[in-house]
């Protein structure tokens, strides 16, 4: 018997993952583990997702009303829901799905390693797992990263990579990978990238973020989809490690000036309004 578990976060634009996952028929079962740290009521968020699924033309009204239920939008996933409308269910509403705080307890520890199943896991997060996880799974751990490596890579790295990169270095990091889960941050041996290929014609570096998790999640469905999935010998050993981003560093003003480099970019590359 094959378990897959999803580790992820009580976020909107996870729910477009969680969406993908849930129709996995690869697996005999599917676990969802959903980090939720601000204690999200689940009734409102599934009667919000069923009530707009498939919605791309949200009022500001409608936008607020996710807004507060989940304790705020990005700017990416609000261009998410303009652009691929909403998913028909939050993180924290698929079915097997399991509501936690931490992803490094005892009591998870204990109910994981309690499974004997050939346990896999899908992850896609924001925080760093225990060595253990790696040890109880064997190694058979992926992670979406929304960059491609070796590039950038930490959070918010494709919106930081800009700040220090040139046009032709944003074509190459623009898009997602998977890859396998070793003890360091993005540094595991890579599954698969793909590359954005509509980079340029993309309003604005929030565009690019839900362009780069959109090609996460489906790079993750589509693997884990495969027969010979989690087989170890399917992936490359990086190279070299690109510039590592961390959180606490991309500040208000990094945030303008990622959106004002990418404009400017745009303009010296004769790309203007979102058209070539």
């Amino acid at each position: 018997m094959k378990t897959l578990y999803v580790l992820t976060e009580a976020l909107f634009h996870t729910a477009y993952l969680v969406d993908k996952i849930s129709k996995n028929k690869a697996f005999d079962n599917i676990v969802f583990l959903v980090r939720d740290n601000k204690d999200l009521d689940k009734e409102l968020l599934i009667s919000l997702h069923k009530k707009y699924e498939g919605n791309s033309d949200l009022s500001i009204e409608h936008l607020n009303e996710f807004d507060r239920a989940y304790g705020g939008l990005s700017l990416s996933e609000i261009d998410m829901i303009k652009r691929f409308g909403v998913p028909g269910i939050p993180p924290i509403g698929v079915d097997n799905c399991i509501v936690l705080t931490s992803f490094n307890s005892d009591t998870i520890k204990k109910m994981v390693s309690a499974d004997k199943t050939l346990k896999c896991a899908a992850i896609f997060l924001d925080c760093i797992l225990d060595d253990w996880w790696i040890d109880c799974f064997e190694q058979r751990i992926v992670n979406a990263h929304s960059a491609v490596l070796p590039h950038a890579r930490g959070m918010f790295a494709i919106e930081q990579y800009l700040l220090c990169a040139s046009p032709a270095d944003i074509e190459e990091a623009a898009g997602a990978t998977i890859h396998y889960v070793n003890s360091g941050i993005d540094k595991g041996n890579i599954i698969k990238t793909k590359k954005l290929k509509n980079l340029w014609e993309l309003e604005s570096v929030w565009s690019i973020k839900a362009d780069s998790y959109m090609t996460a999640f489906s790079l993750i469905e589509e693997y884990t989809n495969q027969k010979d999935c989690f087989s170890l010998s399917d992936s490359t050993p990086q190279s070299h490690f690109g510039p590592l981003f961390l959180e606490k560093n991309f500040t208000k003003e990094k945030r303008i000036l990622a959106q004002k480099t990418f404009s400017e970019m745009k303009e010296s590359l004769g790309v203007c309004n979102g058209a070539a």
